[in-house]
C-alpha cells in the first residue's frame, strides 16, 4: 500500500474545469511562499474532498474564513477560488480556537471552508507548525544577514514543504461548522 500524494486541486466554472498544481502556487508566490503553497494545496485539497467528494466544487461558490493573515496563503486561496476579490473571504484571527497553532504573521493556523450547504473547520497540526517553524519564520522570513543564512532558511522551508505535502493528515482537527453569517451579506458571482 502506498500513500497517494495529490499535488493539485480542481475547481469548476460554467465553461469547464480548472486544475491548479502545487507548482502553480509555488510560481505565483515565489520562494518566499514555499510553505504557504503547500499549506494552501493541502487545505484546499482536503476541503474540496470533504465538501464536494464526487466532483470539483464550483469556483464561485467557495467561501473561506481564515484566522491566518499570511499574504502568500491569501494569494494562493485567491488564485484557486477568487474568494478574496469576489467577497467570499473573511480574515478573522479571533475566530480560531485556543488549541490552534499561533502564526508568526499574527493569527492562527485555522481555516473554515464552505461550499453550498456545508462547512468544515480545519486546524493545522502543531507537529508541522511547531515552535521551530514559528521561530524560523519570525526570525528569517523578512530577511537574513547573509546569503548562507538565507540558503539555509530556504532549505528549511523546503523541508517543511516536503513534510507538509508528504503528510497524509497535516490537521490537528477537522470538524463541521456553520458558514459564518458575515457571508450572507456578500454577493456570489454566479
Amino acid at each position: 500500500m502506498y500513500f497517494q500524494m495529490k499535488n493539485y486541486v480542481s475547481v469548476r466554472e460554467p465553461e469547464g474545469f480548472l486544475v491548479f498544481q502545487l507548482e502553480d502556487l509555488m510560481r505565483y508566490s515565489g520562494p518566499r511562499g514555499l510553505i504557504a503553497s503547500g499549506l494552501t494545496m493541502k487545505l484546499l485539497s482536503r476541503a474540496f474532498s470533504d465538501l464536494s467528494p464526487h466532483e470539483p466544487p464550483m469556483r464561485n461558490e467557495i467561501y473561506v474564513l481564515s484566522s491566518f493573515p499570511g499574504s502568500d496563503v491569501v494569494d494562493g486561496i485567491e488564485l484557486v477560488t477568487r474568494a478574496v476579490t469576489r467577497g467570499r473571504y473573511i480574515l478573522d484571527p479571533d475566530k480560531a480556537p485556543a488549541y490552534a497553532p499561533p502564526s508568526p504573521a499574527g493569527g492562527y493556523m485555522y481555516f473554515e471552508i464552505g461550499y453550498r450547504n456545508k462547512c468544515f473547520a480545519y486546524t493545522l497540526s502543531p507537529k508541522i507548525f511547531d515552535k521551530q517553524w514559528f521561530e524560523a519564520v519570525a526570525a528569517k522570513q523578512e530577511g537574513c544577514k547573509t546569503e548562507a543564512e538565507h540558503a539555509e532558511y530556504l532549505a528549511y522551508k523546503y523541508s517543511v514543504l516536503g513534510k507538509l505535502i508528504a503528510s497524509s493528515d497535516p490537521f490537528l482537527k477537522i470538524e463541521p461548522c456553520s458558514l459564518d453569517r458575515r457571508f450572507s451579506s456578500s454577493e456570489s458571482d454566479s
